[in-house]
């Protein structure tokens, strides 16, 4: 009998995870496998975890060993890969996956210095991992005999020479339908541990030819699409296992690479909404949504309660970048409109912007984040630009036309010991280009740091409208809470330094550089407590969030303060000072700021002599008399029943250290951190001005330190995943 591993590995170091869905991409190469191999000949095993998988070949080595390599796991990849021929040299070391560059003779080079691979699968290898264990028991199980035998859409050796046949096609309709199905057969049951979330993939390719993305390229134009009536069953068959085996697990991320965008993701998504009414899953939905066709994304979203954002991604809006990256965005109007549309059903929009695209500049970036502000957008992801291999854009002749700067840094969480070896997964990103200076790279870092705490999951919606109402643009007065933060002299001026001297700390002239520092005892264990290593955009928001709250809502209470003054408009608000400074508390009280459960579900009681929730459910009105009340009344504030177990199942899931609260940051529903307030009359509560005693209070500044053992040349900025 063969014994067979597949592994589609993630760091999981110290228990947090560096990637949290499920390993699919093996589980359909493994449903096929367990489909035309007859279970007595070949012992088929899946792997996510890597010491899981480090533990089981060490008692257990395999006689085939495939593995996936992406940007997150290449180097873990290839470490197992190593150790398995260390403990079966005859074993046949196969690797995977869209991490391999895109010209011929690049690819060639990379197998070449990697001895350890003996077939590298170009493109996807539901079918193929079945054609290469087939072959390898045809050759006697020798790779030599193999290598005479022609592998399709791979490469490998023959004769001590390398041989790279030509990719085969992607899968049409008929073949992708003809995998069989790796939830409904119980091959990914053995996941359901409360860690990992279900991933689902409903078709697979993109007809936009973007240059920065591996789905950009002519491979991956054609879509094609699995069965509805398999959807419905495999969306189903996840819900109960959930409910059974993982119910802390609220997330759903879906593969696709436009989702929403064909009408029959309607019907999809009201399977997903049937879920959520049966097994109460998902209760987010990660899902990269169409750019096009607006109308079915909506539709879509209408679907599944408010658990999904709507993403109309822009990546840039200056039309001399989107040639060069060959990519259309739709119009500005319509982008209006539909954040309008959306809005006005209760869902939220997003949009995601790259930083280092060809032609971009500092200020044709700042600019394209200020109009998505303007036009309404609630929430932007502002990644930096990734070499991915197998892009066009990571080409060579790419690199040289725009004249990339690049740097590389340890990719988030992506690090682990195992069998006494550490191993570091490390990406390539661009920190400056034809138009972008490294010091206009940083400006651009700070202003993302600022709309991540300031704009995303709307924190501050109702002094942005406050603002608006008195004439201040939403892009003006997130510009000015970054002014703030640099005057500051107190813990969120700190915390701004301290985001730019770790943005500055991270990145490395080589990947050798990055390893070796990190590979350093000191450096390894501050790797280990989350003081370094970790996404910083996602880090210093959940600094913000959980930690330093009070600063952060001070310094926006005052920033915003100042602006009103300034333009006159604080003078036509009634009682201007006491509405504002009840404004202010009222704003800071609704953010639940803790990491304990008991805490965040403890209500918090003060009291008001105005009707916040009134004036602002009317406008903001400049007259304010008819909010005013003769004595303060009570109000409560407490987490709603599903906000309060939507937190504890997250902290759960990734636990309240600084590097899980970063993960966890994005993967909650920004409404379970908002407290409803609950007023009462005088006679129903004794009315005090003060916060009550024993009511708990999130602690300052819990930053991790930035330590000077940074390489003092080291200088670039931190990758957005």
């Amino acid at each position: 009998m063969l014994t067979v591993y597949l592994a589609d590995l993630r760091h999981n170091f110290g228990g947090v995870l560096s990637t949290d869905c499920m390993p699919l991409g093996i589980g359909y190469m493994g449903a096929v496998i367990a489909r035309d191999f007859p279970r007595d000949e070949v012992k088929l095993e899946l792997f996510a975890s890597a010491p899981e998988l480090v533990e089981a070949m060490d008692s257990c080595p395999p006689d085939v060993l495939m593995v996936s390599n992406y940007v997150w796991n290449e180097r873990l990849s290839a470490f197992c890969l190593r150790r398995a021929r260390r403990l079966n040299p005859n074993v046949l070391n196969v690797m995977g996956g869209p991490n391999i560059h895109v010209e011929p003779d690049r690819q060639l080079s990379y197998v070449e210095n990697r001895p350890e691979i003996d077939v590298y699968v170009l493109g996807e290898g539901d079918f193929v991992a079945r054609d290469i264990l087939q072959a390898w028991i045809q050759s006697g199980r020798s790779i030599e005999a193999m290598g005479e035998m022609e592998i399709p859409s791979s490469i490998y050796r023959r004769g001590g020479q390398l041989i790279r046949t030509c990719q085969t096609r992607r899968a049409e309709a008929n073949d992708l339908n003809n995998v069989p199905s790796p939830w409904l057969n119980g091959l990914m049951d053995k996941f359901f541990d409360g860690k990992l979330a279900p991933l689902l993939e409903t078709n697979r390719g993109c007809p936009f030819s973007c240059s920065f993305c591996v789905q950009g390229t002519d491979y991956y134009t054609k879509v094609s699409h699995f069965t509805l009536d398999r959807m419905r069953e495999e969306i189903d068959y996840i819900g109960r296992r959930i409910r059974s085996h993982s119910p802390s697990m609220g997330i759903l991320r879906i593969a696709d690479a436009n989702y929403g965008m064909f009408p029959r993701d309607t019907e999809i998504s009201a399977y997903i909404g049937q879920a959520q009414r049966d097994y109460g899953w998902p209760t987010f939905l990660d899902a990269t949504t169409g750019k096009n066709r607006p109308e079915n994304v909506i539709r879509s979203m209408e679907q599944v309660n408010g658990g999904i954002v709507i993403y109309q991604s822009v990546q840039s809006l200056e039309e001399e970048v989107l040639r060069r990256i060959r990519r259309s965005n739709i119009k500005l109007s319509a982008y209006a409109q539909i954040a309008v549309h959306v809005r006005g059903r209760g869902m939220r929009s997003s949009t995601d912007l790259i930083l280092g695209l060809p032609g971009d500049s500092l200020q044709t970036h700042l600019s394209s984040l200020h109009k998505m502000i303007d036009l309404g957008t609630e929430q932007a992801h502002c990644f930096q630009l990734m070499m991915l291999k197998g892009s066009d854009l990571e080409s060579l002749a790419s690199r040289n036309e725009c004249k990339f700067e690049v740097k590389y840094r340890l990719g988030p969480k992506n690090f682990g010991e195992y069998g006494g070896e550490k191993v570091f997964d490390i990406e390539e990103i661009v920190v400056a280009n034809d138009e972008l200076s490294f010091d206009d790279y940083l400006t651009c870092r700070k202003h993302h740091l600022t709309f991540s705490v300031f704009w995303n999951d709307s924190w501050f919606s109702d002094v942005v409208a406050v603002a608006g109402r008195c004439g201040v643009p939403a892009s003006v007065w997130l510009s000015a809470m970054l002014s703030a933060m640099e005057r500051d002299g107190g813990a969120v001026g700190e915390f701004l330094q301290k985001f730019v001297t770790e943005t500055q700390g991270e990145i490395f002239d080589s990947i050798e550089e990055c390893a070796q520092f990190y590979s350093e005892p000191a450096h390894f264990d501050q790797l280990c407590r989350g003081q370094i290593g970790d996404n910083l955009m996602y880090k210093y928001r959940a600094l913000a969030s959980f930690f330093v709250w009070e600063d952060i809502c001070r310094l926006a209470m005052e920033a915003t303060r100042s602006l009103l003054v300034e333009n006159g408009t604080a003078a036509q608000f009634e009682e201007f000072d006491t509405l504002w400074t009840e404004f202010a508390r009222y704003v800071e009280l609704r953010h639940a700021a803790s990491t304990e459960i008991a805490e965040l579900k403890q209500p918090v009681e003060a009291g008001f002599l105005f009707d916040i929730p009134g004036w602002l459910a009317a406008g903001t009105p400049f007259e304010t008399a008819p909010f005013r009340r003769a004595e303060a009344r009570r109000c409560v504030f407490q987490l709603s029943d599903d906000g309060a177990l939507e937190l504890e199942s997250a902290l759960q899931v990734w636990t309240a250290k600084s590097i899980g609260l970063s993960k966890l940051i994005t993967r909650i529903r920004y409404t379970a951190q908002v407290r409803d307030c609950l007023q009462f009359d005088r006679g129903e509560f004794e009315v005090s001005d003060e916060l009550p005693q024993g009511i708990a209070v999130p602690a300052r500044l819990a930053a991790p330190e930035v330590t000077s053992t940074q390489p003092a040349g080291a200088l670039a900025a931190s990758t957005v995943q």
